[in-house]
């Protein structure tokens, strides 16, 4: 599966479900499950564990805005 295609809920499921998610962010799982798409800045957070496990990239999961977020990416954005 090409991670630019990951929804937000195949992104929970490959790092462990709602209960893995919750403790990887510090908050409690039915935060997680009551989501209907992952909000941003948790999403920054879980995309750089996904690519630390070799997941998918922040590349991939942010294709438009990953040069703003990430200013380490911002070289290889016109590649």
């Amino acid at each position: 599966m090409a991670a630019n295609q990951m929804s937000d809920a195949q992104l929970i499921e490959v790092l462990g479900g709602c209960v893995a998610v919750a403790n990887l962010l510090g908050i409690r799982p039915p935060s997680v499950s009551g989501w209907k798409s992952i909000p941003t800045d948790k999403k920054i957070r879980l995309a750089v564990i996904a690519e630390d496990r070799g997941i998918c990239t922040r590349k991939e999961l942010f294709p438009e805005s990953y040069p703003d977020i990430w200013i380490e990416l911002r070289e290889s954005a016109s590649v």
